[in-house]
């Protein structure tokens, strides 16, 4: 069956590139373990549980930069972090609570040398996925660059985060991994706003649909179970505001998925609103859109969208501005107003 895409899109594909669940200083002297596992690995981190992180932390040989385990609080402001190969931050809240701000900071470099096809490298990873814990904090004026993976985290129901004004640059048009630059995942609770989120791009392989996104909200049972053993919830009642969004494969791309993949029966409610998303170039061999939209009575007002690679290529182009004929099989009660389209200047 062919699709056709349009420059808002309210069918998604199944295929995200996204993260499902899954630096030291010189005074550290090693990488300890955590006690966190990924991937059959103890992560050892240059830095756990620091009350405060405000200089160069560099994690060469580690998993993780910096480590916050549950019960621990701690402020990362104007630190530098590098060099470890899994994460630049933890927070890990699944056992108890974590309260982290991390603000004014520079993470870069978070992944394999050179970077590769594995699924890790991650800037910032907030995680909670248990009733009995939890992770608050701000992210906040960041500039997070070089990262295999994903630039920004934050995964579970015990996530409330604040995500503004950082600057999240991926490797660009790249062949080996699908990376995303900001996720809200698995009933995380978050705003995200006036964020500069570049160079999350992906080639694929012909027709496995799988697609780099600049920000990702991404939840429910289509996408299997979560570590606590549940289907994975729905992330609702996310904002995402003001962003500027430039040369992702999607530019915002909301994926609930009902555990039949279709659209969720109850309201999810997110709100995409006054963002600008661009893309200059066809690369993504299976998808590419302005706004991918699956989930119920989600909101998508006055946006602005530009570019061959969101008006050309293989998608159908809206000069009119209208709203579009939306697949209620798969998207819900969308609303879809005083959105732009336009050639890139």
């Amino acid at each position: 069956m062919k699709r056709i895409v349009f420059v808002i899109t309210l069918l998604a594909p199944i295929a995200v590139g996204l993260l499902m669940t899954p630096a030291k200083t010189s005074a550290t002297g090693g990488c300890t373990p955590t006690g966190f596992f990924r991937d059959g690995i103890d992560m050892t981190a240059a830095l756990i549980n620091p009350p405060s992180v405000t200089s160069v932390v560099n994690a060469t040989g580690c998993n993780i930069g910096v480590y916050y385990g549950p019960g621990s609080h701690g402020l990362v402001k104007n630190a530098e972090i590098f060099g470890a190969n899994y994460f630049g931050v933890v927070a890990n809240g699944d056992a108890d609570d974590v309260s982290v701000d991390i603000l004014s900071s520079n993470i870069h470099d978070i992944g394999e040398s050179p970077h590769n096809g594995s699924q890790h490298g991650v800037g910032i990873y907030w995680r909670a996925f248990f009733a009995q814990g939890g992770v608050t904090g701000r992210i906040v004026g960041n500039t997070i660059t070089a990262y295999q993976k994903g630039g920004i985290v934050t995964n579970g129901i015990g996530v409330q985060a604040t995500i503004s004004d950082n600057t999240v640059t991926g490797d660009g048009h790249v062949t080996f991994i699908a990376m995303n630059g900001i996720q809200i995942g698995y009933g995380a609770s978050a705003s995200v706003m006036r964020n500069a989120v570049s160079g999350n791009s992906y080639i694929g392989f012909p027709g496995d649909g799988s697609s780099s996104g600049g920000i990702l909200v991404v939840g429910g049972a289509g996408y299997g179970s979560c570590p606590d053993g549940n289907d994975c919830p729905y992330t609702v009642n996310t904002k995402i505001n003001d962003n500027v969004l430039t040369n992702n494969d999607v530019g915002v791309y909301l994926s609930n998925l009902a555990a039949d993949f279709s659209a969720p029966l109850t309201a999810t409610n997110i709100k995409v609103v006054n963002n600008s998303i661009s893309d200059d170039l066809c690369f993504n061999s299976s998808y590419q859109t302005g706004i991918s939209d699956v989930g119920n009575n989600d909101k998508m007002i006055n946006n602005r969208i530009s570019g061959p690679g969101y008006t050309g290529c293989f998608t159908v182009y809206n000069p009119s501005g209208a709203k579009i004929d939306a697949d209620e099989s798969f998207t819900n009660r969308p609303k879809v107003h005083a959105n732009k389209y336009a050639p890139m200047r």
